[in-house]
């Protein structure tokens, strides 16, 4: 349905008298940072199509033309030519704001945010044609008086964003980043600034439950699994979420706690939420407002006593510091990385329950940073010894390959100068030993 516009003349108005439609704010946001492009065009040529304001009984409210009207505010003019229009109510003019606005360039979320508005209005309007229907003693016509289709489909039109199966994607994604979630939230981000598409968005959200019912851990000690992106927000430290569904399965149980100090763009949250465990999730600069800010250089805060698992991937010694803040661990030398290794098996000793294990994630440190001398530097072996020096007994080593993400020019020359580019990343699972009971000098049972 078009909206209802009346008669219209053209005038000048002063900047000052005309209001900025709430409504064209609220889903397009301000435009005072936006105007940069168009800015030069108004200084030299003026306003060339004129803004389109309404009567309202302080002044003149904006349909169309908050740019312009910023550029001419910007640029100091008096006044601005407007084409005055005679809308009658409020719902005429939400219509008529998004048909000014339909060959504007938008975001997912202006999108959607527009998809939000006309899902309120096209339902205001079936419920006045079902009054309307029950008042006359009509049957109820609205499915067969909707010439254009399905709500979602008529939706997924008025915004040009496809047709009704997309649509109801989009709808998905959106309305699970508005209850807060962080990994539709940074769906959203991806798709506003158009590295994502509106699928593979969805995909990622459908696959967050691939480790609940149904899901098959291999049975190997070799890990070589990929990333995906449903679990986690964009991070430098991002690993594969199945190295954390297989360390929870095997050393952890339903509803045991988990606590990861080096959260990053939190994978193990996600993880243990789809596999229903309890986790904490600390780092020295969250990304997301479930990761609560600690430096774990200073140990575990008092809530992680008593975990089942510390899962731990560290930012490596140097070798992704371009991509952290400074001050954190990626900055630290060799001395002090070792010295946080020792650290943190002290601490985890004493944060973890009796029978619980540690899960460190390591690489080998191949090329950047390794002293003098040395061919590598084997982060596995200090992880280990510090852990095996804190009291912790060894219970497994799992290879988890790095899955490869170099370009292809990186290989050509690796080849060239007769190389090897690292691949090498282990996890070693270590076990607090059980504590002996004093009234019968047996482990307690399940402990």
């Amino acid at each position: 349905m078009s909206p209802t516009l009346g008669r219209s003349t053209i005038q000048n108005i002063s900047t000052q008298e005309i209001t900025a439609n709430p409504f064209s704010i609220n889903l397009y946001g301000e435009t005072a940072s936006e105007i940069d492009d168009l800015i030069d065009s108004v200084r030299v040529h003026g306003i060339l199509v004129a803004l389109v304001v309404v009567a309202d009984p302080l002044g003149w409210t904006l349909i169309s033309g908050h740019r312009r009207l910023e550029c001419a505010r910007a640029l100091g003019m008096n006044d601005v030519p407007c084409e005055v229009r005679t809308i009658p109510d409020d719902v005429s003019r939400r219509r008529a704001i998004l048909e000014y606005n339909r060959q504007r360039r938008k975001t997912f979320s202006q999108l959607m945010r527009e998809a939000d508005a006309l899902e309120q209005i096209l339902g205001q309007e079936a419920l006045s044609r079902r009054n309307a229907n029950l008042r006359q003693n009509l049957p109820d016509r609205r499915n067969s008086d909707n010439r254009q289709g399905r709500t979602d489909d008529q939706i997924a039109r008025s915004i040009g964003l496809g047709g009704k199966d997309i649509y109801r994607q989009a709808r998905a994604i959106w309305t699970m980043a508005l209850t807060g979630d962080s990994r539709a939230c940074s769906g959203v981000s991806q798709l506003d600034s158009g590295t994502k598409t509106v699928h593979a968005a969805y995909k990622d959200l459908r696959r967050r439950g691939q480790f609940g019912v149904g899901f098959r851990p291999t049975p190997y000690d070799v890990w070589a699994f990929r990333h995906d992106r449903a679990f986690g927000v964009p991070h430098p430290g991002s690993i594969p979420p199945a190295i954390v569904a297989h360390a929870l399965h095997y050393y952890t149980e339903v509803g045991d706690l988990v606590v990861d100090p080096t959260a990053g763009g939190g994978t193990t949250l996600d993880v243990c939420q789809s596999m229903g465990r309890t986790c904490l999730a600390y780092d020295l600069n969250p990304v997301r407002p479930e990761i609560l800010t600690h430096d774990i250089r200073q140990g575990f805060p008092a809530e992680a006593s008593g975990a089942s698992l510390i899962f731990c991937d560290p930012p490596y010694h140097t070798m992704l510091a371009e991509k952290y803040e400074p001050g954190g661990l990626a900055h630290a030398d060799l001395q002090e990385w070792c010295a946080f290794l020792e650290g943190l098996g002290r601490d985890a000793m004493a944060t973890l329950k009796s029978g619980g294990y540690i899960a460190l994630l390591l690489a080998n440190q191949t090329e950047k940073d390794v002293p003098a001398g040395q061919g590598y530097i084997d982060h596995v072996f200090l992880g280990y010894g510090a852990l095996q020096a804190a009291g912790f007994m060894p219970e497994r080593r799992i290879s988890c390959p790095m899955d490869g993400s170099y370009l292809p020019q990186h290989v050509r020359r690796a080849r060239v100068e007769g190389r090897m580019l690292g691949q090498v990343r282990d996890l070693i699972v270590m076990r607090k030993p059980l504590e002996i009971s004093q009234s019968s000098g047996s482990p307690p049972a399940n402990s």
